[in-house]
């Protein structure tokens, strides 16, 4: 009896102990959090971190659409030798500088109902995707046909959330400028349906690599340089 107990107690810390640290803790932790604001003269930028919401019914649509299975949000330290957060990722369009600028932090993820980190990363990171994507009309084409922006894109098309019309009169001004080889017949369109416009939202609201407060103003706060 003795011996069962100690193996019953000995299960329970085995599992109990990292679900406290690893969810419940960081849960606690995270729920406590609340803007921060810069420093003027020590961070360089003005305001409260983090400054930049994320769409949040976007967000829905895309955990619906499965896109957190190929896609992470999230830049891990460069301590661990992995990838650490570049300049080129973000804000700054220039190129890649050989120092990382920072890593993700929890505040990244303040106001967002869920922070999906992802799973893995078949596709790019879109942690700061806003600063980097084409305008939106481009966005939706690249959701409705991946392979006519990229002919070796392994990217799923997203069909479903557009809409196939006849065409009434003059062509629809949200109507998708499609190769020929991926347009409609003759006589329909293509068109966005709400749920694209809230993804195509979402990830254009990605930006995710403002500096943090107390630590340098690595990347500033600043509009994209494309």
């Amino acid at each position: 009896m003795t011996n069962f107990r100690t193996f019953i107690l000995g299960l329970a810390a085995s599992f109990g102990l990292p679900w406290l640290c690893l969810i419940v803790l960081p849960a606690m932790q995270y729920e406590q959090l609340a803007p921060v604001a810069y420093d003027k003269e020590k961070d360089g930028v003005e305001g409260y971190f983090p400054p930049a919401p994320i769409n949040g019914q976007g967000q829905l649509v895309y955990i619906s659409e499965g896109c957190n299975q190929c896609h992470s949000q999230m830049i891990r330290p460069i301590q661990l030798g992995l990838d650490g957060w570049y300049k080129g990722w973000g804000q700054d369009q220039e190129a890649r500088p050989a120092t990382p600028a920072r890593p993700s932090v929890l505040r990244d993820y303040l106001g967002e109902r869920y922070a999906l980190l992802g799973i893995q990363r078949v596709g790019p990171d879109l942690a700061n995707f806003g600063w980097r994507a084409p305008d939106a009309n481009a966005l939706h084409v690249h959701l409705y046909s991946p392979r006519a922006v990229n002919d070796w894109s392994t990217m799923p098309s997203y069909k479903n959330l557009y809409k196939l019309q006849k065409v009434q009169g003059p062509v629809s001004s949200r109507a998708l400028k499609l190769p020929k080889k991926f347009a409609p017949p003759a006589g329909y369109e293509v068109v966005p349906t709400p749920e694209a416009d809230r993804l195509v939202e979402y990830l254009l609201s990605l930006k995710k690599d403002y500096p943090v407060p107390g630590q340098g103003a690595a990347v500033a706060a600043s509009p994209a340089k494309k």
